[in-house]
């Protein structure tokens, strides 16, 4: 299973949907806020990828704060992260601890528009960084029960 992952877009779709039409393989589309209405647009255009997205701290569209969803096996929770104090919390205490409560083997978020892809006790963090401002996004691989996260520049 192959899940692309965005955030932070603000309105530059048009980035988003050229990464789509370039990578093979595409089983699902993630958008961790900022802006949703882009994430809903993806799926308009791609209706035959399931799309999941939250809002971001930006955000005035209809869409959950936080999301966990299960993809390849595994567990996933998805949020922009401002609500988990990201850009301040440097060792994503706030987030782990959430993540390990909902027992999700990834974290994904953004917020910071600075990527990311780490493991933490045991929680594969990623945050793509901004498809906008740092040409940034993230692809997770789940293949044999093992998820793998990296972060791609555009």
């Amino acid at each position: 299973m192959r899940i692309l992952v965005f955030s932070d877009s603000h309105q530059d779709v048009e980035s988003c949907i050229s990464v789509v039409n370039r990578i093979i393989g595409i089983d699902m589309i993630v958008h961790a806020g900022d802006h949703a209405s882009d994430a809903q647009r993806l799926a308009r255009l791609f209706s035959d990828i399931p799309v999941n997205y939250v809002l971001g701290n930006c955000d005035f569209a209809n869409a959950p704060k936080d999301l966990v969803f299960t993809a390849g096996g595994k567990k996933i929770f998805l949020t922009h992260g401002h609500l988990y104090n990201v850009k301040n919390d440097l060792e994503y205490s706030c987030l782990l601890r959430r993540a390990k409560e909902l027992g999700c083997d990834c974290a994904v978020f953004g917020h910071t528009h600075q990527s990311l892809c780490d493991v933490k006790e045991g929680i594969t963090l990623l945050n793509p960084g901004s498809i906008r401002y740092g040409r940034t996004f993230g692809v997770i691989e789940i293949e044999d029960g093992r998820l793998r996260a990296a972060v791609c520049n555009t």
